[in-house]
């Protein structure tokens, strides 16, 4: 049995990304704000507090959903068990059994693992990304899937 947890490099890439968005936002705000200011006859104050409110209120969002990734992330991983996959988040552990997958994809970009998806037979799906080590869930996961139904390991 392996366990698998989230890398600090995905924990870093998504705060990189919360940044970026957050400085993006204040740029937008400041471009709108400063052509609202210089051309008050073509730049209203509905669609300024419009634009602005949306801008605010999605990065406010977008950060509230980020907190409550990191606080999920820190007591969540996975575990390979013959024909069973964990998932363990919070005290709570939800089961997959492996007979119920009918594809398994491996996605690569320069030949770097970035994601794997799970299809399971009543279509929905399951995304593992940003785990320590994926190479070894991948291949702990390929080893119990019939090769048949596995596409993209090479």
């Amino acid at each position: 049995m392996m366990r698998f947890k989230v890398g600090k490099t995905e924990l870093r890439k998504r705060s990189k990304n919360i940044i970026l968005g957050g400085v993006f936002a204040g740029m937008m705000v400041i471009f709108i704000a400063y052509y609202n200011n210089e051309y008050p006859e073509e730049y209203n104050d509905v669609l300024f507090w419009s634009i602005m409110g949306f801008i605010i209120l999605s990065n406010l969002v977008g950060y509230y959903r980020y907190r409550r990734y990191l606080r999920m992330v820190k007591e969540h991983w996975i575990e390979v068990h013959p024909e069973k996959l964990q998932f363990h988040t919070k005290g709570e552990v939800s089961e997959l059994n492996i007979n119920d997958i009918a594809a398994l994809n491996f996605y690569r970009r320069k030949g770097i693992l970035q994601h794997i998806q799970i299809k399971l037979k009543n279509n929905r799906g399951v995304r593992l990304e940003g785990y320590e080590d994926l190479n070894s869930l991948g291949n702990l996961l390929s080893e119990q899937v019939p090769k048949a139904h596995i596409s993209g390991n090479e």
